[in-house]
């Protein structure tokens, strides 16, 4: 910002909107400075910025050069105007002058100056749709200020009326250029820079210098702004563990020092006791060490319980720290990130109490290739120590080491086994997790550099923390390519000296650790002094899982290795579509293994913990206390005793548990007969299950979800009477998938044995991404008229597929069950087919069967085993899948067979080649691995879905991108960021027999491109009385709510009582009714919020509203929708604001309206900066979807 000589107006620039979307009180402090009410501030390193500002002119050059030789003699440069008012209004006129000429296709330094703002365009290029922004940057990645900036250029383009391209251009420092739609990005823009020009006009309307604590503006906490104002106010986030949303709530209560939360006794709203007891304390500590003349850091024991369980030491131990560039990418990979350093350090054979060094071992990489090999030689390195020493352990800490492990053998596909060995067997020690669960510190941060006065001296290496790493590595990185040695090993030396120090800093620190247990078992009290050498283990390995390696396993990964040898030396951005095809049929042989693994990791994760520091996952539950109400008893002499017991406490995740849940008992050493602690758990999980019989939802102060469930609990095969109760619940079991993976490997095994051409069949032409393969060698038919268009195009297309691939994307209420069931039911009917339908639910199947009935096949022609005996069904229900054989068998023409992937992959149920067509329902949520794993069934595959609506999900963490949906990898075929099908492909179901066409537009331009539309003639004429179709936004105000609003609930209440009874007529030929309870649905992203509208609803007498999460709708449909949000704040959301903002949770709920859809929603929700470019483009979404609203207001509950 700069103030203009001419009339003393403030001009504003991108680099203002960057510092507006980091922390507005840095700058209404740079206001401040402009403006003569505040010195600068220090400058920074003026040697990198020159070497950064370098770089990037080089940068920008290069792109010029590649521009003038695409573009001989049509590129356009501008030169920078002078900062005053007749110079900038003059270059801004100049710009658009050009830009509306013919003679350049390119302009370079195009000038955009609209009064108040200035920004100069690297580059303008012309294209057919427009003229596109483009701007380079010397970044590896794209960044929110960068988003920022083209959206910036591209809105002075649009206010001027000058033709744009939909997207604008990053042409970033690796080579590789992105490109992102306007559409997403621009209404971010205007929103922040609304909220720029908002603040600095409000403050600089004042006279004095910005003070902290000022609720106007947001301060991050954290830039060096703030940490000085927060040092001199002695803010309440001097405190360890305090954040930004819990230091509000503290201020609201009068709580704004370090001291009066030290001393705070009474409650504070919103903040649970627990926490304020924990912040309360940290508090007192850290001005202890305050008071103390030497300022000497201190500590205490809080739990003995988790200094417990750590292991014994033993002579192999290994004390691991990583280095690693997360904005690292190798030209033309989309892969971010390189760990460029293991880091070890050993002490066997060393007196490190007597002040030997120990021994430092290094594992480099500079490239993909290298970063493979040091993950294949760390881990056999690990093995050979692992030889000699089985109790060792591998100590780091925080989370990063074992999530970058897991990540390096995914993306790499080596060593997958091993890690999971190494964390099954509880290997990796995270001494973070347990510093935090056992030990209070008096330092402000629990980092491990803050811990060192405990157990060490001051460092000596010239890297002083791990993003000056980065930057020296990139400095090493710029050194080597400019041929520059003595500075490159410079570099890299000071690198491994960091490392080193941090290996030593983990291995100091756990003996400190070790020493404050044996004083706790000592009965001592002690956190200070020397640490005395701890006492060794006795060497022996400890008791750990059986291996998941069995004779099929092992199969399996040798096959992989053999396919993935044809791709040896060939990088993923190099590889042709054949060759990419072979690498994601090797990735789906383990695909069900490494989906699994995630659930066994949390799983020994939890039996290691404390029950206070479970994470947050769904399914578990965490018991506070617990009744036996029917002690232990057999109902039949050969039965296996149980017993009943009600448990009270909170369900994790944000997820209840559900009656009729199958879970698993988990107690606290020392545990019930029967049931075993592994060493160095603290808990152990019951052989037995657990059945929920019974849920009871109980009140809640807060914002997480309490029951009390009874439960039926059997006794373990060798257990005997007890009365513990357990600490937690668990989820028991995964589902096996045997047969599936076998389906696999028979592919996998056509694949090797056609080497070097591939297997034609329908799963492979989908890998390919091949448009379908026809006998007659022509296109796809053409779309006719009429409403049966697309069914007569479809069956057209599939009676002449030649054992290939035929697509159908269908988004809401566009008839696609009722499409593909005239389908199925003509070719079994007209043509004998046997055609399969699968999907990832028995529901999804069922509704697909249902609806094949009704469109005219027999119901004796149609099959499928049952999945709740007792409902009834239109079609032939057999008793159990094992008759899906027979049932086939027993037919004299076509059928239609309904199963799961378990089904069709079973060839005691179906044989492989057995059907004509196999239907996947749901495409746009069924994995590629699966896929392929059911396309073996069947000559044809017809993918049915929508991945616009509720996505795939996957667990696990592969190596290609095989978890992704079928329909979603075949819809991006052409383009990464595609959203509908591409019509070489197949049918795009356009037109929507549901939604109104002024609801339809909204939901169009949020997941379609703007490419669906409404049936007019069904649509247009419905009405309700005095409610406008479309889209309605209304705000509420709330503050502090996360997963639950009371305010949202009574706001949908009021909703739901002055709608019903309007007149409503659902079409011109239907007469019209009052609207009833059946005709609302209440959707929210939230369990915590379903209870909360539930009861809300429940005590207002509307009983027959239906509520739940997105997933419980998909499918149904209704007059009207009712959308809560429920958080109050960005800070406030739990899971992420991507998962709240997500445009396919949200396209699903306002798609189930038929005529009026209403989001209600916190006033600030999206009052907040976004931090990454996945949360712009979220943000951007939801704004452009509430600025296409036909009504917002706010509104206060009755």
């Amino acid at each position: 910002m700069f103030l203009l000589g001419d009339d003393g107006r403030l001009v504003l620039s991108p680099s203002d909107l960057r510092l507006a979307s980091q922390c507005e009180f840095a700058l209404v402090r740079e206001l401040d400075i402009t403006l003569g009410r505040a010195p600068s501030m220090s400058e920074p390193d003026e040697a990198m910025m020159a070497r950064l500002k370098e770089l990037g002119d080089q940068h920008e050059q290069r792109e010029l050069l590649r521009l003038s030789a695409a573009y001989p003699s049509r590129v356009v440069g501008m030169s920078r105007p002078a900062h005053d008012l007749a110079s900038l209004t003059a270059a801004h006129a100049e710009t658009l002058a050009t830009l509306r000429g013919g003679a350049a296709d390119v302009v370079a330094q195009a000038t955009f100056f609209d009064g108040g703002f200035l920004g100069f365009a690297d580059f303008l290029e012309r294209t057919d749709d427009g003229w596109l922004v483009s701007d380079t940057k010397l970044a590896r990645h794209a960044s929110v200020p960068a988003l920022l900036q083209i959206a910036a250029y591209a809105a002075q383009l649009r206010s001027a009326d000058i033709p744009t391209a939909p997207v604008a251009r990053l042409v970033l420092g690796s080579g590789l250029s992105t490109d992102h739609l306007l559409d997403d990005i621009l209404p971010v823009y205007a929103a922040r820079r609304e909220r720029l020009e908002s603040v600095l006009a409000e403050h600089a309307a004042g006279s004095e210098p910005a003070a902290w604590g000022d609720p106007r503006w947001l301060a991050c906490g954290r830039c060096e702004v703030c940490e000085v104002e927060a040092e001199t106010a002695r803010d309440v986030l001097l405190v360890a563990g305090v954040r930004l949303p819990q230091r509000r709530r503290l201020m609201d209560a009068g709580v704004n020092t370090i001291e009066a939360l030290a001393t705070r006794t009474d409650p504070v709203p919103d903040v649970r006791e627990s926490v304020l007891a924990r912040l309360r304390e940290q508090a007192r500590l850290q001005l202890v060490q305050e008071a103390d003349p030497d300022a000497r850091v201190v500590a205490e024991v809080v739990s003995a319980e988790a200094l417990r369980a750590m292991p014994a030491p033993s002579e192999g131990d290994v004390f691991f720290d990583f280095e690693g560039d997360p904005l690292w990418r190798e030209r033309g990979s989309h892969d971010w990130g390189l760990e460029y350093l293991f880091g070890l350090v050993t002490v066997d054979g060393v007196d490190v109490a007597g002040g030997e060094k120990p021994p430092f071992t290094t594992f480099w990489a500079h490239d993909r290739e290298q970063e493979k090999q040091a993950l294949i030689d760390f881990v056999a390195w690990l093995h050979e120590r692992r030889e000699r020493w089985p109790d060792l352990h591998v100590y780091h800490y925080a989370p990063y080491e074992k999530s970058a492990l897991l990540r390096l053998a995914a993306r790499h596909g080596v060593c997958e086994d091993d890690i999971d060995q190494f964390l099954r067997e509880g290997v990796f020690v995270d001494l973070y997790a347990l510093v935090r669960a056992g030990i209070r510190v008096s330092q402000r941060s629990y980092s491990i550099k803050k811990l060192e006065p405990l157990y060490m001296g001051a460092r000596e290496a010239g890297v002083a923390k791990g993003d000056d790493s980065i930057v020296a590595y990139h400095r090493f990185v710029i050194a080597t390519e400019l041929g520059d040695e003595a500075s490159a090993r410079r570099e890299i030396t000071d690198i491994a000296n960091y490392n080193e120090e941090d290996c030593v800093s983990t291995l100091l620190l756990r003996n400190w650790l070790l020493a404050r247990r044996d004083e706790v078992a000592d009965g001592e009290s002690g956190a200070n002094g020397a640490t005395a050498a701890p006492e060794q283990g006795d060497g022996s390995a400890p008791s750990t899982p059986a291996s998941t390696v069995n004779d099929a396993r092992l199969a399996l990964m040798q096959l992989e290795a053999q396919l993935k040898a044809h791709l040896e030396g060939i990088k993923p951005q190099d590889r042709t579509a054949e060759q990419q095809t072979i690498a994601m049929v090797a990735a789906t042989l383990l695909f069900h293994a490494r989906e699994d693994k995630p659930f066994w990791w949390k799983h020994f994760d939890r039996l290691r913990l404390p029950v206070s520091e479970w994470m947050n996952e769904p399914g578990v539950f965490i018991v506070k206390g617990a009744e036996v109400v029917d002690e232990w008893h057999r109902d039949t002499p050969k039965q296996r005793p149980r017993r009943t017991i009600v448990v009270t406490g909170e369900a994790l995740g944000g997820v209840p548990l559900e009656p009729g849940a199958d879970v698993a008992a988990v107690y606290a050493a020392p545990p019930p007969a029967g049931v075993e602690v592994q060493p160095g758990h603290l808990n152990a999980k019951s052989p037995s299950g657990v059945k929920v019989i019974g849920v009871e939802d109980v009140a809640s102060p807060d914002n997480h979800i309490h029951q009390r469930l009874t439960l039926e609990e059997l006794m373990p095969k060798d257990g005997t009477e007890h009365d513990l109760a357990p600490v937690g619940l668990v989820p028991s079991k995964i589902v096996p998938s045997t047969s599936i993976e076998a389906a696999l490997q028979r592919l996998g095994e056509r694949v090797q044995g056609a080497f070097p051409a591939l297997p034609q069949s329908a799963g492979v032409d989908v890998l390919l991404r091949r448009s379908p393969r026809l006998r007659s060698g022509g296109a796809l038919p053409e779309v006719g008229e009429g409403d049966d268009r697309f069914v007569r195009a479809i069956e057209s297309a599939l009676l002449d597929l030649d054992g290939s691939a035929l697509s159908v994307q269908g988004p809401p209420g566009t008839g696609k069950t009722h499409v593909a069931s005239q389908v199925i039911a003509s070719l079994v009917r007209d043509h004998g087919w046997r055609v399969g339908v699968c999907a990832q639910s028995h529901a999804a199947i069922e509704n697909v069967l249902d609806a094949v009935v009704r469109a005219g096949l027999a119901p004796e022609q149609v099959g499928k085993a049952v999945k709740e005996p007792g409902v009834s069904t239109a079609w032939t229900e057999l008793a159990k899948a094992d008759d899906l054989a027979g049932f086939a068998a027993d037919q004299e023409g076509g059928y239609v067979i309904g199963g799961t992937a378990w089904d069709l992959t079973n060839p005691k149920r179906v044989q492989p080649g057995q059907l004509d067509l196999l239907v996947i329902d749901e495409a746009g949520q069924y994995s590629l691995a699966k896929t392929l794993a059911v396309a073996e069934s069947a000559d044809r595959l017809l993918l049915l879905g929508d991945p616009q609506q509720l996505p795939q999900v996957s667990q696990g963490t592969h190596p290609e991108p095989v978890d992704d949906s079928a329909l979603g990898w075949v819809i991006r075929a052409e383009r990464e960021d595609e959203s509908v099908l591409p019509a070489s492909h197949g049918y795009f179901l356009e037109t929507t027999w549901r939604m109104h066409p002024a609801l339809t537009e909204p939901v169009s331009r949020l997941a379609y491109a703007g490419r669906l539309r409404s049936h007019e003639d069904r649509t247009a004429k419905r009405s309700l009385d005095g409610v406008d179709p479309g889209l309605h936004v209304r705000l509420v105000e709330h503050r502090d709510r996360s997963q639950w609003s009371p305010e949202e609930a009574d706001v949908v209440v009021d909703l739901v009582r002055s709608h019903l009874g309007l007149s409503w007529q659902v079409s011109p030929d239907a007469a019209a009714r009052p609207l009833e309870e059946s005709d609302i649905l209440v959707i929210t992203p939230y369990n915590a919020q379903v209870g909360t509208l539930r009861a809300a609803l429940d005590t207002a007498g509307f009983l027959d509203v239906a509520v739940g999460t997105v997933d419980k709708f998909q499918g149904r449909e209704a007059a009207v929708a009712i959308l809560s949000m429920a958080a109050s704040a960005h800070a406030d959301v739990p899971r992420g604001i991507g998962f709240l903002l997500d445009r396919h949770r949200l396209n699903v709920a306002i798609s189930r309206a038929q005529h009026a859809a209403y989001v209600v929603r916190s006033a600030v929700l999206t009052d907040f900066a976004p931090r990454t470019p996945d949360e712009l483009i979220a943000l951007g979404a939801f704004l452009g979807l509430c600025e296409r609203a036909v009504s917002t207001q706010t509104v206060t509950p009755a």
